[in-house]
């Protein structure tokens, strides 16, 4: 079995004045400035300091355009040796493998989409029957082809070695939170109940449970948006719910609920959670968790999350309503990096 190994490094910066820290004593040691005004110096460290968490959305895309990079060289490789082997062009070992294996769309799932999108189709009903079966062919290819590459790669012990950029914001007691504390990957999402985005992620996020069960860990942090009127009032209800232990409940049933967000639909679910209703009235009457919503949504800020949803699976940052297989991928990865390397073959 072939082992592949990759390791990417950052490209050396370009070269940089080096000037004293202002004050510093003269035994300091010495560390790059990045700017100088009026005899002293910003050095590279200090800039780290002041914008790590708002850098985190701008590092990780170029960790994810390396990891990607990455992996395209390594299945590009590993076809190559393949169609080697067997003495075949590397077109003719793509045809076998995804074109050939792709087959055709079913009738069913041509006709459905020929009714669901009619009207931003071509009138021709021939024109717009090969759209749509041009549409499929191309989606089945390009399942077969991913398919096919994470096989080939897991095969070949794919390992990616360079460090995603994370964000170490912690949790405390009074975060909602399922799944075992010990889990090796914490999912912290960033979440608005009104959001239609959000409630849309929840599929992905319900999926992710039952694949990994107890190695993940779901923090939720409340970020209501300020478009959302009754957002505000939903992550505090759902907060007062956890007073009973209900959380949970609350936070599926508002997802589940969203065209009845508002005031008087929450105080209705509570009755049907069978919450405590003067002490579930109480907690909204005195907002007892409206400086908790006011400190995620600080911490939010501070990391430059400015919409919803938004993920931190492990510290490495997700944004926005993802399908499966984008979290299933930082997971995955997550857990090999936790497992001891394998000797090389």
């Amino acid at each position: 079995m072939l082992t592949l190994t990759f390791l990417l490094s950052a490209g050396a910066a370009g070269a940089q004045t080096v000037l004293p820290v202002a004050n510093a004593s003269a035994t300091a040691v010495q560390e790059p400035a990045v700017a100088t005004f009026a005899g002293q110096a910003i050095t590279a460290s200090e800039l780290e300091a002041e914008g790590a968490s708002r850098l985190l959305k701008v590092r990780n895309e170029e960790f994810k355009i390396k990891a990607e990079l990455a992996r395209e060289l390594a299945f590009r490789r590993l076809q190559e040796r393949a169609a080697r082997a067997l003495g075949i062009e590397r077109a003719e070992l793509f045809r076998r493998n995804v074109t050939a294996m792709a087959g055709e769309p079913a009738k069913e799932e041509v006709e459905d989409l020929l009714k669901r999108y009619r009207a931003q189709l071509p009138p021709d009903e021939a024109q717009a029957r090969q759209q749509v079966v041009q549409y499929l062919r191309e989606q089945r290819t390009r399942a077969q082809e991913q398919g096919w590459r994470r096989a080939m790669l897991a095969d070949a012990r794919f390992r990616l070695l360079i460090d995603p950029p994370r964000a170490d914001i912690g949790t405390d007691d009074r975060d909602p939170s399922r799944g075992p504390a010990e889990a090796p990957v914490t999912v912290v999402e960033f979440s608005d109940y009104q959001c239609p985005f959000c409630g849309r992620v929840q599929s992905s996020l319900h999926q992710l449970k039952q694949t990994y069960g107890s190695k993940l860990r779901f923090v939720f942090k409340q970020l209501p948006l300020e478009m959302h009127q009754h957002a505000r009032f939903a992550a505090e209800a759902a907060l007062c719910a956890g007073q009973q232990g209900k959380y949970w409940e609350m936070h599926d049933w508002l997802f589940a609920n969203q065209q009845k967000i508002a005031p008087e639909g929450i105080r209705a679910a509570a009755v049907e959670l069978k919450l405590a209703p003067a002490a579930f009235a109480a907690c909204l009457e005195k907002k007892t968790f409206a400086r908790k919503v006011e400190d995620d949504v600080r911490l939010a800020g501070s990391l430059g999350i400015t919409g919803t949803p938004a993920f931190l699976v492990n510290g490495r940052f997700i944004e926005g309503a993802q399908p499966y297989e984008a979290f299933q991928e930082v997971i995955d990865d997550e857990l090999a990096r936790k497992a001891p390397a394998e000797p090389a073959r």
